[in-house]
């Protein structure tokens, strides 16, 4: 996710700069043109400041709480690895530049992965509405087909069926827990405690949980 935040966030300032820098620099020659060498300063002050305000940092983006709600899930899991889970993070999808937050393995053959949203924001909450998921004004409809459709990939690869969830941080997950769209999505807090009791997934018997988990870290190689 943490990539994939990256690159969106970079793609919407260029957008963003591509409609402003040119207007503001028209006005930069409409002020040469009308006050001289005065209106000269005046555009160069505004093209300056312009770009500023696009570029300047904002405090923690989007995908800086990304990475930081990415952290605090792999913290989460080290209890699923003492009890012999294997928990392979930020892994990356071959022939996508997507890439997996946390992908599990558990001791009886299961897969599992769990993509973390940091929806904190304190104006905004998550609901539930004809049958579609919100945070705040926006629903994630795309946000959990990705999810799935990203589940279906390390499945491909894999050649195992891989469950999908989505570890929410922050915002209260309607009801606790959920299932949409093929995903379950719940609280960080219950992830572990979800995953643990969990019913066998069909088709996951008779894997060797040890050469699942190195088929994993071969043909999912670190995203970063």
């Amino acid at each position: 996710m943490g990539q994939r935040q990256r690159e969106s966030e970079r793609a919407a300032r260029r957008r963003k700069a591509a409609r402003v820098l040119p207007a503001s620099a028209a006005a930069a020659l409409v002020l040469w043109a009308v006050l001289g060498g005065v209106g000269l300063v005046l555009g160069l002050v505004l093209v300056v400041g312009t770009t500023w305000l696009l570029y300047r940092p904002t405090g923690p983006s989007s995908w800086a709480k990304g990475a930081s709600g990415e952290r605090r899930t792999a913290q989460l899991m080290r209890s699923l690895e003492r009890d012999g889970w294997v928990a392979l993070h930020d892994r990356a999808i071959p022939g996508s530049s997507a890439n997996l937050d946390h992908l599990l393995v558990s001791p009886t053959g299961e897969v599992v992965y769990v993509d973390t949203k940091a929806w904190t924001s304190t104006r905004s909450t998550l609901r539930l509405q004809d049958g579609q998921l919100w945070y705040g004004r926006y629903p994630q409809t795309r946000a959990l087909d990705t999810v799935a459709w990203e589940a279906r990939q390390a499945s491909r690869v894999l050649g195992v069926p891989v469950a999908a969830y989505v570890a929410v941080h922050g915002a209260a997950v309607p009801g606790g827990q959920l299932h949409l769209q093929g995903v379950t999505v719940l609280g960080a807090k219950v992830l572990v405690r979800s995953l643990r009791n969990r019913a066998p997934v069909p088709g996951a018997v008779g894997v060797i949980p040890q050469q699942l988990a190195r088929r994993a870290e071969q043909l999912l190689p670190p995203a970063s």
